[in-house]
């Protein structure tokens, strides 16, 4: 006969021969109580001596179920063979095999599953059995669990036979068995009753089971069936299993595992009820002393767990106060602080190798409050000890898992003197946790960084050498073979390379703790890593980890991207090839690279299996046939331009999808909805746009090492521009207007080179003007706008509009103080309309006759006063309305760029003595090169005192008001002055354009504008007469009538929305935000030794003024400055940052940067890093 094979499950050499010294009989099995030296089998395959722990009572003697005999065994041991190969050529046969094989099985169910050559057979029977057979196999088994599942080789088949019924309970819950007639039977034939009976005949043993060495994990498993948890999932299988189960597979099938397996299963109540019957039995007759004991048992221990668990997620709270409960009867004291029973119980149990597995239940599953009790009183004092031992180390971590911030915070602290001692020892899950669980709660890793660079070494390559242990191969004296296999069983090598991942999805010093030592690496060590069974996990993370890791990828993929063919023809190395392609998201030019490289050596890659997976996973046959799909993106995919036509395409045939109106067919006009026009179009032009905002977004990563991500195009091209002259771009663009219409592919075409060729002010180096960006809102309100397509100047022809309009700049006018029962404002073309408009209003308010007779007709030489500093559509509205240039008197301003009060006085008095007529001052917040504010409270007292109007033009810093501090600090006096000029669409990122003149009484803006036109304004007061132009209503509320427009957009729409969109509270955090990233990239620029600050530190605005200078020394020609400071912002454009240069005395031109709300400090970093680069090479 063929030799039996000799391990199976839980079975020990000692206990083997020990059974054959004991007359060879399987059929008896030594207890604990017969011997008190016998030994005890525990999960983790430990043996311990018996004679510790107190005997329990069992049933008595083993039945005997006989022997199979020697032909029994033959033919069961082939049908054994041939179900693990598992060969059959369909369902069918493997069906007639099963029936077969039942029929020679019947009456001998019992000695098969007894029989230790036989049982598997049992086993794999019942994983391939139906629903019916294993129900007839669960009959057959009835009335003998109590001793098959205390026998070494049917307790296995117990365990599968109840773990393959689960599943049928469920079912007939859903779908009932139909009684049929004259079945009487039928109730004890469902899964439900079956199980109920196993329940019923274990009791009245369940204390002696908890204790057998096999039938404590037949036990376990009933338990979870009848609770409705996962059978399959880790935490079930760790309790259920040891750790050298031997699983029973099928060949060319896996072990089923149904989703009623890997799920939580329902079960009906009356299975709750024998559960909690059982459950009860099993504690009510032992007191604390012997459950205690219980819990240092290597067999007890495991159920001890699952009891205690199940205890906690069916009860919660409850049953933590009840005292009959496991849990109060291990834990009686309330709470169970130091020097209590229970706490010595506790610490006790924290140190032993057994008990401390009961302890982490206990953490992880008690209540919170039941928990936070446990932890205050019994582990928080002793965080420093308990990470010092092995054993209380992993009650620990169940108990940083379920820490809140502050105690997190607490416990890395005093963590962190013990990471030495940790790295030392290379047990490093608890710092694993720490690192988890710090980036969950948002705890600062700061100083767990500085602990880990104290453990590991301050020098990059020699902590990441220390701590992924590489450099140390061995395998110059053994095969790589077998160097490989002892790396892939070197526990302290895994533990601290997913230390290491797990540090890499934390931003910020731990993130750069790694990415650091990885590029310290030279090439020789970065291969090696790469083929590292565990450290290779590391590189590959490294590749796709959360956080902006542009720069190092950057850095790290043109080195490995030249070891491409290396790489992928190795079994371990290959997945960091399959990395790549995440790696290279917005670095086109290396993935090309890659993709060549790999298409070079195809040959060499189909030669071996890890090379023809790479190939396969980079989709490079498709990249060979189809090389412009691959490029830049997903092989396959589709550009804007094609799922636009696609979309098109899919249309139904005759849709307008132009948007007109109809077409003529056979002399008739066929009319189309304008609704499916413009959605078709609508979509098709959101494929073109979404990927030009979400090009800014990629590319914003990069900017923080001084060089934007670079693009294919026509000339050098960023996500921020593709830049060329006129005359090129006229040739490029080709913007002609035909006669016969392009229709929709070429409407789309035209769109995308119109993207193309524009500069995306979405980048974050879009920073020459005193604008950037708008926003999601920005974006849907100008298209709202569209969509209405109304003009604001009559109430009935945009009601809606018009009040939005009124309510907005009311609010807007408020927030300057103008809270007058007159104030508002009204929208205006821009900055440069709103300065004119305020000169029209002045000039006719003050001197109403020069309404009709115009200047030329009054004596008076009338003079307006601006800041040496102030924009320049002052003059030019001079100019327009007939005052010309000389009119404007510019006032002289301090150092900072602030106009001189003292100064303003001086020249009022000059034009008086000179008959002349002084009648407007405009003040500037926010100047258009330094961003200076005017001291507005001070100007305001002299015009008061000289009856000026006084005029602030705030297009660019009036938005500081939504910021009290900064309103305070910039805008004091604002409630002081005559008219406000603001554009949201600057500073607050509205889009373009969305400009306001504000006014203290808006009734001066009718009376200087109104003229009457009956075909257009039509109010009329109470007795029914139209308005006579001298007439003041009481409201005005056709706009047109309050400025120089009658075509009037509606751009309040776009400040409304957003404004309900952000809330005032937004808008504040967004300015001071920028702010603040003015005052840190003015620091930087100060600090740096090459640069000139030319702004003051912190900035007035948002606007950085500085000099490139080596050295920090200017050139004495103004001339030499300016064209070094040009051609340093030429060159910028190609790494992807725009910037603007002027300047405000001899020294020549400056560079002036233009931060804005979304501009990030990486960003700013990365300038001044270009800068410097650039300067060195040209100077």
């Amino acid at each position: 006969m063929p030799r039996e094979q000799q391990k199976r499950g839980r079975r020990e050499e000692k206990k083997r021969k020990r059974e054959q010294e004991n007359d060879g009989s399987l059929s008896k099995r030594r207890k604990s109580e017969d011997n008190v030296d016998a030994e005890v089998i525990v999960d983790n395959d430990q043996q311990i001596d018996g004679a510790d722990y107190v005997p329990i009572a069992g049933p008595g003697e083993m039945p005997f179920y006989g022997l199979l005999d020697e032909e029994e065994q033959e033919y069961f041991k082939r049908a054994d063979s041939m179900l693990e190969l598992n060969q059959f050529n369909d369902d069918e046969e493997r069906g007639l095999f099963l029936a077969n094989l039942y029929k020679e099985a019947n009456g001998k169910e019992l000695k098969i599953a007894n029989s230790q050559s036989c049982s598997r057979l049992m086993e794999r029977l019942i994983l391939m059995s139906t629903p019916d057979q294993l129900k007839a196999l669960f009959q057959k088994f009835s009335g003998h669990f109590l001793h098959l599942a205390q026998h070494r080789f049917a307790s296995h088949c117990c365990e599968t036979l109840f773990t393959q019924s689960a599943p049928l309970v469920s079912q007939e819950i859903t779908a009932p068995i139909k009684a049929s007639s004259g079945d009487e039977a039928e109730e004890r034939t469902t899964a439900k009753q079956l199980f109920l009976d196993v329940s019923k005949e274990l009791e009245g043993n369940l204390g002696y089971l908890m204790t057998d060495q096999f039938a404590s994990h037949t036990l376990r498993v009933l338990f979870v069936v009848l609770s409705g948890r996962p059978l399959v999932d880790a935490h079930t299988t760790s309790l259920l299993q040891s750790k050298k189960k031997e699983h029973i597979t099928l060949t060319s099938r896996s072990l089923p595992s149904s989703s009623a397996n890997t799920s939580t299963r329902t079960v009906p109540d009356s299975f709750q009820d024998a559960l909690d019957h059982m459950m009860k039995s099993m504690v009510a007759d032992l007191d604390t002393t012997s459950i205690r004991a219980l819990v240092s048992h290597p067999v007890a221990n495991p159920l001890l767990q699952l009891l205690l668990d199940l205890e906690f997620r069916r009860a919660g709270k409850s049953k933590a106060k009840d005292s009959s409960s496991l849990f109060r009867k291990l834990i009686p004291d309330d709470p169970p602080e130091e020097g209590t029973d229970s706490a010595s119980f506790f610490n006790g149990m924290l140190y032993d190798p057994i008990g401390s597995r009961l302890c982490e239940v206990l953490v992880t599953n008690s209540p919170g409050k039941t928990f936070k009790v446990l932890y205050q009183s019994l582990v928080r004092d002793k965080v420093q000890n308990l990470v010092k031992n092995e054993t209380a180390s992993y009650v620990l971590i169940k108990a940083l898992e379920r820490l809140n911030k502050e105690d997190l915070q607490q416990a890395m602290h005093e963590l962190c003197p013990q990471i030495n001692l940790l790295v030392e020892r290379t047990r490093t899950s608890v710092i694993k946790c720490l690192v988890e669980r710090c980036q969950v709660r948002g705890v600062d890793t700061g100083p767990l960084a500085v602990a880990l660079k104290e453990a590991y070494g301050q020098y990059p390559t020699d902590r990441l050498n220390k701590m992924l242990k590489l450099g140390t191969s061995s395998s110059k004296t053994m095969s790589e073979e077998r160097h490989k296999n002892i790396e892939s069983h070197d526990p302290s090598k895994a533990h601290t390379s997913l230390l290491a991942q797990s540090m890499l999805e934390v931003s910020g010093t731990l993130q750069d703790f790694i990415m650091d030592g990885i590029l310290s690496l030279d090439n020789t060590n970065l291969q090696q890593m790469a083929k590292d069974r565990s450290a290779t996990h590391v590189l590959q993370k490294s590749l796709s980890c959360a956080g902006d890791t542009i720069r190092y990828r950057r850095i790290i993929m043109p080195r490995l991207a030249n070891m491409t063919v290396d790489l992928a023809t190795d079994a371990v190395a290959s997945h960091v090839v399959d990395a790549f392609w995440s790696g290279t998201i917005g670095l086109s030019f290396i993935r090309e690279k890659i993709a060549e490289h790999l298409m070079q050596n195809e040959a060499v890659l189909r030669e071996s299996n890890p090379g023809r997976a790479v190939w396969r996973n980079w989709k490079m046959d498709t990249y060979k046939t189809k090389r412009f799909e691959a490029k830049g993106r997903i092989p396959g995919s589709k550009t804007g331009i094609e799922l636009a036509r696609e979309r098109y395409a899919n249309q139904k045939p005759g849709s307008n999808l132009s948007g007109g109106r109809g077409r003529k067919e056979g002399g008739k006009t066929t009319s189309f909805p304008t609704a499916t026009g413009a959605n078709a179009l609508l979509s098709a032009v959101q494929e073109l746009l979404i990927p030009f905002i979400r090009a800014a977004d990629d590319d914003a990563t990069a900017k923080e090492i001084g060089h934007g991500l670079s693009k294919s195009g026509g000339g050098p091209r960023t996500a921020l521009v593709e830049h060329h002259k006129p005359q090129k771009l006229f040739q490029l663009v080709d913007p002609q207007l035909p006669d016969a219409g392009v229709g929709k592919d070429g409407f789309l075409q035209l769109v995308e080179k119109v993207l193309q060729y524009s500069v995306n002010t979405w980048d974050q180096g879009f920073m020459p003007k005193l604008y950037a960006s708008t926003d999601a809102a920005g974006v849907a309100s100008e298209l709202i706008l569209s969509v209405l397509n109304t003009n604001v100047h009559v109430y009935d022809a945009s009601p809606a509009l018009t009040v939005i309009e009124k309510a907005t700049t009311r609010t807007l006018a408020s927030l300057f103080g103008l809270t007058g029962p007159h104030a508002g404002g009204i929208s205006v073309q821009g900055g440069s309309a709103s300065n004119t408009t305020s000169v029209v209003v002045a000039r006719n308010t003050l001197f109403p006759e020069t309404k009709t007779r115009g200047i030329q007709a009054s004596s008076r030489a009338l003079i307006l006063f601006t800041s040496a500093h102030g924009h320049y559509s002052i003059e030019k509205a001079a100019q327009m309305l007939g005052f010309g240039s000389e009119a404007v008197w510019t006032v002289p301003t301090d150092k900072s760029g602030r106009m001189d009060p003292s100064a303003l006085e001086s020249l009022i008095s000059k034009a008086k003595d000179e008959n002349k007529t002084p009648f407007y001052v405009n003040a500037t917040a926010g100047t258009t090169v330094l961003g200076s504010y005017d001291p507005i409270r001070a100007i305001s007292k002299i015009c008061r005192e000289k009856k000026l109007w006084l005029h602030v033009d705030a297009s660019w810093g009036g938005p500081a008001i939504f910021s009290p501090d900064l309103a305070k600090e910039k805008l004091d006096g604002s409630h002081l002055v005559d008219s406000i000029a603001i554009n949201p669409h600057k500073m607050m990122g509205v889009p373009i354009t969305c400009s306001f003149l504000l006014g203290a009484d808006l009734r001066q803006f009718h009376a200087a504008n109104t003229l009457p036109a009956s075909y257009l304004f039509h109010s009329e007061d109470e007795d029914g007469e139209a308005h006579a132009q001298s007439k003041q209503p009481a409201e005005i509320y056709d706009l047109a009538d309050l400025t120089l427009q009658c075509g009037r957009r509606g751009d309040a729409l776009k400040l409304y929305l957003s404004w309900a969109y952000h809330g005032t509270q937004g808008y504040r955090r967004q300015i001071e935000n920028a702010f603040d990233t003015a005052a840190y990239f003015a620091s930087l620029v100060a600090d740096n030794k090459d640069l000139v600050l030319v702004s003051e530190s912190p900035p007035p605005c948002l606007q950085v003024c500085f000099f490139y200078a080596k050295g920090g020394e200017l050139k004495e020609s103004g001339k030499e400055n300016s064209k070094t400071t040009s051609r340093i912002a030429k060159e910028l454009i190609p790494r992807g940052f725009m910037v603007d240069y002027a300047s405000v005395d001899d020294r020549g031109s400056f560079l002036r940067v233009v931060v804005s709300r979304e501009t990030r400090r990486g960003t700013v970093e990365g300038l001044v890093r270009a800068v410097v680069e650039v300067g060195q090479t040209l100077c």
